[in-house]
C-alpha cells in the first residue's frame, strides 16, 4: 500500500480545514459578506417570499366607508433560485510526495493551493454580495490594442493576472449577451496604479469582441447569454440606481415588478448633490430611513470614498461649521471602534448620528467607489444549502483521485443567494 494515498490524504485535509478555518478565510476581509445573516436552508426549487406594501383600503372613522373600501393588503413576491459558484483545485501527488514526510511539510503544501482556491472564492462572493447579478466587474473607458483603460481606476482591484474575460455591452439591458460568442482574452498584466490591463499578445481587443470601448468586462464562465443571471443578485440589483418606469413601464426582478412602488419594492435611493457633503449625504439617507420606518446599522463605502467622510468628519463637532464651502449636517464626530460587527469579525469604523439613530461606517474595498449603502441587516439574507462556501464532498471524501492525471482535485462551492426581505428600509447613496 502507497505510504500515501487517497485515504489518509483525505484525513488531513479534514483536520486541516474545519468549517471555522473556511470561515476565516473566506470573511475576514470582506466585511459585508461576513455581517450578512446566514441561512443554510435553502430547499426546493426556489425561495419564495412575500413583501407587503400596502395596507388594505377599508379604514376610515366612518364605518359604512371602511366597509365599502374594504380589500386585501398590497402583496408581491420574489421567486429567488439558487446560483452557483465554484474554485478548483488540483494537487500533483509527485509533488506532495516530495516533502520528505516532515511534520506539517505535506499539509503545508496542500494548504498553499487549497487556500489559493478559497482565496478566489472569497473575492468572487465578497464582489457578488455589492453587485447586480450579471457578473460584470469592471468596464472600460478605452481600449488601444491589447490596452484595457477601465472607467473606474479603482475597478483593478477586481481583476488578477491569469484571469481570462468575457465582455458585453453597456447598452445592452435584455440579457447582457456576450460579445462574440463569449470569446475571451487572457490579462497578461495589471497595472494597480494606472487602473489598465494589458491581455496577452496574439489578438487585439477589438478582432476578440468585435467591439471597442465602452464594454463591461465579466470573467469567463461568468456572464450569460440569455435567461437568469448566473451570479449572487446583489445589493446593485436590490437596491438599484434607479428603476426603470420611464422607458418600459416595468422593472421586474425575480417575477416581482417593482414600479408599483419603486421604493417599498426597490429601496431608497439619494441623489449626489455637489453643494453638501459627503457626510451630509448619508444624514440625508438616514433621514429618508427613518420616514420609511427602517433602522438602520452600518453603512458600506469604498476605502477611497471612507477616506474623504473621515476627512469631513475630523474635528466637526458643531453644527454650522463649514467643510470645504459646502454644507454640513448635524454635529457628528468621528469615532473608530473595534466591535464585533458579526461572529468573531470585528471591523473597524466611524460612527455618524443620523435621524435614524447612529450608524457605523465600515470600509469595504468591494464597494464600488462613488456608492455607499445604508442596510438594516436583520432585512437581508445569504441564504444556501448548507454553508457558503463548503467543500463539496458530496460522496464522503474529501478529495478526489484525477482520473486523467496523478493527481488530486478537491472541489469547493457553494449553491445559494442573496435575498432582501424590506428594501424599502435600505438605501443607496450616491457620493459622485
Amino acid at each position: 500500500m502507497p505510504s500515501f494515498n487517497q485515504e489518509n490524504f483525505d484525513k488531513a485535509m479534514k483536520e486541516m480545514y474545519p468549517y471555522k478555518k473556511v470561515e476565516n478565510l473566506v470573511y475576514d476581509n470582506n466585511p459585508l459578506l461576513a455581517m450578512i445573516p446566514k441561512e443554510t436552508k435553502f430547499p426546493g426549487r426556489n425561495a419564495t417570499y412575500a413583501v407587503e406594501y400596502g395596507v388594505t383600503p377599508g379604514r376610515s372613522a366612518n364605518f359604512q366607508t371602511a366597509q365599502n373600501n374594504r380589500g386585501g393588503t398590497k402583496i408581491q413576491d420574489f421567486v429567488v433560485k439558487r446560483i452557483k459558484d465554484y474554485a478548483v483545485v488540483s494537487l500533483d501527488n509527485e509533488t506532495l510526495l516530495a516533502a520528505d514526510g516532515r511534520e506539517g511539510s505535506l499539509l503545508d503544501v496542500a494548504k498553499a493551493k487549497t487556500d489559493s482556491a478559497l482565496l478566489a472564492l472569497s473575492r468572487s462572493m465578497g464582489r457578488d454580495v455589492f453587485r447586480s447579478g450579471n457578473g460584470d466587474i469592471g468596464a472600460t473607458a478605452t481600449t488601444t490594442g491589447t490596452t484595457i483603460t477601465l472607467t473606474v481606476p479603482d475597478d483593478v482591484v477586481n481583476f488578477e493576472t491569469g484571469m481570462r474575460l468575457s465582455a458585453f455591452l453597456t447598452s445592452d439591458t435584455t440579457n447582457n449577451a456576450l460579445l462574440n460568442n463569449g470569446a475571451t482574452v487572457e490579462i497578461d498584466k495589471v497595472d494597480r496604479d494606472a487602473g489598465t490591463l494589458e491581455i496577452k499578445t496574439g489578438t487585439t481587443l477589438q478582432a476578440a469582441w468585435g467591439h471597442g470601448a465602452p464594454v463591461q468586462l465579466v470573467p469567463e464562465g461568468d456572464g450569460r447569454n440569455s435567461g437568469d443571471a448566473l451570479k449572487m443578485t446583489g445589493i446593485e440589483a436590490w437596491i438599484p440606481k434607479e428603476i426603470d418606469v420611464a422607458n418600459t413601464g416595468s422593472d421586474i426582478l425575480w417575477g416581482c415588478n417593482r414600479v408599483q412602488d419603486t421604493t417599498r419594492l426597490g429601496g431608497q435611493r439619494i441623489a449626489y448633490d455637489s453643494n453638501i457633503t459627503l457626510v451630509r449625504h448619508i444624514i440625508k439617507a438616514g433621514t429618508r430611513l427613518a420616514r420609511e420606518g427602517g433602522r438602520p446599522d452600518v453603512v458600506f463605502v469604498n476605502p477611497m470614498d471612507m477616506e474623504l467622510i473621515a476627512a469631513e468628519l475630523e474635528g466637526h463637532g458643531s453644527i454650522g461649521s463649514v467643510v470645504a464651502g459646502k454644507i454640513p449636517g448635524p454635529a457628528s464626530q468621528r469615532r473608530y471602534n473595534g466591535k464585533e460587527a458579526a461572529v468573531q469579525f470585528g471591523f473597524t469604523s466611524v460612527s455618524v448620528a443620523t435621524p435614524a439613530g447612529v450608524v457605523d461606517l465600515i470600509s469595504d474595498h468591494n464597494c464600488p467607489k462613488g456608492v455607499g449603502y445604508m442596510l438594516q441587516m436583520n432585512t437581508w439574507a445569504l441564504k444556501s444549502l448548507g454553508a457558503a462556501p463548503r467543500v463539496l464532498d458530496f460522496d464522503g471524501l474529501k478529495g478526489l483521485r484525477e482520473a486523467n492525471s496523478d493527481g488530486v482535485e478537491y472541489r469547493w462551492g457553494y449553491y445559494g443567494n442573496l435575498l432582501c426581505k424590506s428594501p424599502a428600509y435600505n438605501c443607496r447613496i450616491a457620493f459622485a
